[in-house]
């Protein structure tokens, strides 16, 4: 898993939230599955950031590498200005 601090936990919420209404489930049914707290799923899905095992079972949930949801680097951030 990649630090907690490289993470962009806005799009890695709207990619939960997003899942879990697809499936119709509730906050509680995705942290039951993924065995984590439901308070981690909430703020997950709020943009919050959430500990790393919570982005593992999260990320596995959602079938992604959690680099996915890395924030770009100022040197990506520079060369795509250019």
């Amino acid at each position: 898993m990649t630090g907690c601090h490289t993470t962009d936990f806005t799009v890695f919420g709207m990619y939960v939230d997003r899942k879990r209404i697809l499936l119709g489930w509730s906050e509680a049914d995705v942290a039951r599955t993924c065995d984590i707290m439901v308070d981690d799923v909430r703020m997950a899905i709020a943009g919050r950031r959430v500990g790393p095992d919570a982005v593992d079972a999260l990320c596995e949930w959602l079938g992604r590498d959690a680099s996915f949801f890395d924030l770009p680097s100022n040197r990506d951030r520079m060369e795509a200005a250019r």
